[in-house]
């Protein structure tokens, strides 16, 4: 069977989001209830937000298949549409999950501008120095200006001790 231009992007799509359906459902299960008694389970609003993201993505999966495929916006239809830029998006991706992998350990300065960087990068920047520079100046006033004055806590990290 051969996929309709852009085809393959929306069923990628629509894959990603049944499976956040499926893992809302599997974590709602996994749930332990609290001791005392409600009258509506706390699952009941997941189990159905996961039902409902799983069964839209199938409908979606099934039209897909059949051909009906969404134009992009400002796009002529009938003309080709670019390739996905699978670079971008997995230095986007790698940024993120630096992020989550930085966190705790190096704290949310550090963490925060590798995603910067890696995202400025993703973009097309050039000027990596200054994007590096600036962007590091910017988190650290952001994270002063959540833990000084908001009285937020934010992981430190490497420089615990030192803000």
């Amino acid at each position: 069977m051969k996929l309709p231009q852009g085809g393959k992007s929306e069923l990628t799509f629509v894959g990603s989001l049944f499976l956040l359906g499926f893992i809302v459902f599997w974590d709602t299960y996994s749930v332990e209830l609290p001791a005392f008694n409600l009258t509506v389970s706390p699952k009941v609003f997941p189990y159905a937000v996961a039902a409902l993201l799983m069964t839209l993505s199938a409908i979606l999966f099934v039209n897909v298949l059949r051909g009906d495929t969404a134009v992009p916006e400002g796009h002529i239809e009938g003309t080709p549409i670019e390739k996905s830029d699978y670079r971008a998006f997995s230095l986007v991706l790698g940024s993120l999950l630096a992020f989550l992998l930085l966190i705790e350990r190096a704290g949310f300065i550090v963490a925060a501008s590798v995603t910067f960087f890696g995202i400025t990068v993703a973009f097309g920047n050039k000027r990596h120095g200054r994007s590096a520079i600036f962007g590091t100046l910017f988190i650290t006033l952001v994270y002063l200006a959540f833990t000084q004055f908001l009285n937020v806590p934010l992981p430190a990290g490497i420089f615990k001790g030192l803000l």
